[in-house]
């Protein structure tokens, strides 16, 4: 008996550090880094700079010369888009764990991003131009917050592709994991769906529950198969397409079901699908 409640607490004490670590923010900050990662980023950020700095716009050109007026724009353009991208992922995220469309939470994730990215520009005006805050976040506020939306609207649009249909992956070396199915299902795995503390574990013979984080299961079964979102994981062999419905990306299976792909996890399928 104490042996089995050790296990059951350590086996709880694990859940809890699966959702402490599954969170929103740790999602963000993980998309991140992935985008911190990528030269192209720092250079279309550097570019984007550059040229504002040269061209001078907002009056920029008439009031400062061109060494402190490049060096503006290049903190301006790179210290905007970290505040605004991290905040709007966030927010967009919290969005759609809520069940709110895609659509719906890349809005509210633009919107919520004004309200930061406006105040320290007021702030970095206040201590350049000498103007007043609360004045400078009046005349910014608008025109940040329909910048944002655009911008969020223009980068969904640039990824948001169907890939059609994709090749079928051949099975990997069947992973010692895939052992505790129940023998009567077979080691034909396609899909986990997490579910409290349990996981649907879905084969081609049928389901079952099997006590397990996803997290530790995705990690046990490595190559066979990929995490695509906070509660489901597929078997590689199983995916037929990638598609957009309703303005979402999904994944098509071979049982003809659609498995939805998160926010967090769209850039790595996707180049898993490219690869493959």
């Amino acid at each position: 008996m104490r042996e089995a409640a050790a296990a059951e607490n350590q086996l709880g004490a694990k859940n809890m550090g699966f959702v402490v670590n599954d969170t929103a923010l740790a999602d963000t900050l993980t998309e991140a880094r992935g985008i911190a990662r990528s030269q192209r980023a720092w250079v279309g950020l550097l570019g984007a700079g550059l040229v504002l700095g040269l061209a001078g716009p907002f009056g920029t050109y008439e009031v400062l010369t061109l060494a402190p007026r490049v060096g503006y724009w290049l903190a301006v353009v790179t210290t905007t888009f970290w505040l605004g991208y991290l905040t709007s992922y966030l927010c967009a995220e919290l969005a759609e764990r809520r069940g709110l469309g895609p659509a719906v939470a890349l809005l509210i994730g633009a919107l919520a991003a004004a309200g930061p990215v406006t105040l320290w520009l007021a702030a970095l005006h206040g201590v350049i131009f000498d103007a007043a805050f609360r004045g400078e976040v009046a005349k910014l506020l608008p025109y940040v917050a329909a910048i944002s939306a655009i911008i969020s609207a223009l980068s969904e649009v640039l990824v948001a592709r169907d890939l059609g249909a994709v090749a079928r992956h051949a099975p990997t070396r069947k992973p010692a994991w895939l052992d505790q199915l129940p023998p009567a299902l077979g080691h034909d795995l396609i899909l986990l769906q997490a579910q409290d503390h349990y996981l649907r574990a879905e084969t081609t013979r049928g389901e079952t529950l099997i006590r397990a984080t996803l997290e530790d299961a995705a990690s046990a079964l490595g190559a066979y198969g990929m995490r695509v979102h906070r509660s489901w994981w597929v078997s590689r062999s199983a995916i037929t397409a990638y598609r957009y419905r309703g303005g979402a990306p999904v994944l098509e299976l071979v049982t003809g079901a659609e498995i939805p792909v998160g926010r967090t996890y769209r850039r790595s399928v996707r180049e898993a699908l490219r690869s493959s």
